[in-house]
């Protein structure tokens, strides 16, 4: 399983299907599982985008591809730990979707590397040929 942060749904979305991260995921690794923390859909949802029923029900019916991983309370202390040991602060999402990876021993994809590389323990999944991962 690979947890995809927010940052690839919201490409997703943006873009065509022909530049979509997302579908490029699918494509190459075609038997893993793909998986988004509750939290991303929180964030999806607090996006403006999402108050046009169209554009929702598209955000949706890509979600329901995903599978979607709880945030538990160890999931919630390991957040919270995170955020406190780390010397820069982290968005409480970003501190969730890490460790939502951590706790679930699991690497996440992310096309905005610089909000999760201080976080130790985490471990990225890099695709090969992915010049889109890191902006």
């Amino acid at each position: 399983m690979v947890i995809l942060d927010t940052s690839v749904i919201i490409d997703h979305l943006r873009r065509s299907v022909e530049e979509s991260v997302l579908v490029k995921l699918f494509e190459r690794y075609p038997s893993e599982t793909f998986a988004l923390s509750v939290i991303s859909v929180q964030g999806l949802y607090e996006g403006m985008s999402t108050k046009n029923e169209k554009k929702e029900n598209y955000m949706l019916s890509t979600v329901s591809t995903l599978e979607i991983v709880p945030y538990t309370v160890d999931i919630a202390t390991k957040a919270g730990k995170i955020a406190r040991d780390l010397e820069t602060p982290i968005d409480l999402a970003d501190a969730a979707i890490a460790a939502t990876c951590i706790q679930n021993d699991v690497p996440l994809y992310t096309l905005n590397t610089k909000h999760f590389r201080t976080i130790p323990t985490l471990i990225f999944f890099q695709p090969v040929d992915f010049s889109e991962q890191k902006r």
